[in-house]
């Protein structure tokens, strides 16, 4: 007789991993689609940029702006696919082994690599977005906030559970194997 939980589990992340391929794909796909359509869209869509864009910017701009939202969105989907192996381990009722300590170890490392990306990520952008502008208007903003702290209080606090289950994996595999 099958454990019902661990049915549920598997068909849970069945549809996890299958959630997952998809934003692979998605993702970048939208971040094309916004920076090719920038020009066009409402200001609301623009809010969240680091720096004011009051006009229309030239292909050129638009081509590095998407280049360089390419560097959180690569740490993303680098995160998106830990997701997906730890979800295909489930999906296999393989919930605590060496695969998936690894793909913690990776999330919690993901959660840190955001936060660097995301800083590089401001940088960049504002530099890019003003570089039209006039001399006196170009801007080079940095941004940390409570936010990116808060991620690498997580992502370390991940890293370290995944030692924990490290350790505690090892000592289950060393009592299935003494006789």
């Amino acid at each position: 007789m099958k454990n019902e939980n661990i049915d549920r589990i598997q068909r849970v992340s069945h549809k996890f991993r299958l959630l997952f391929s998809a934003l692979i794909f998605c993702i970048p796909i939208t971040i094309l689609m916004y920076w090719l359509f920038f020009n066009h869209l409402p200001i609301g869509f623009k809010v969240e940029l680091p720096v004011a864009v009051n006009q229309a910017l030239p292909f050129e701009t638009l081509l590095l702006a998407f280049l360089v939202s390419l560097i959180p969105t690569s740490v993303a989907i680098y995160g998106i696919i830990n997701l997906k192996e730890l979800f295909k381990l489930y999906e296999k009722a393989i919930v605590f082994s060496e695969k998936n300590v690894r793909c913690f170890r990776r999330l919690g490392y993901t959660l840190i690599y955001w936060v660097v990306a995301n800083l590089i990520f401001v940088i960049l952008i504002s530099i890019v977005l003003t570089f039209n502008n006039t001399q006196d208007e170009r801007m080079i903003v940095a941004q940390f906030g409570i936010s990116d702290f808060g991620a690498l209080i997580i992502g370390s606090v991940v890293v370290l559970i995944s030692w924990v289950m490290n350790e505690a994996a090892k000592l289950e595999d060393e009592q299935a194997h003494t006789v």
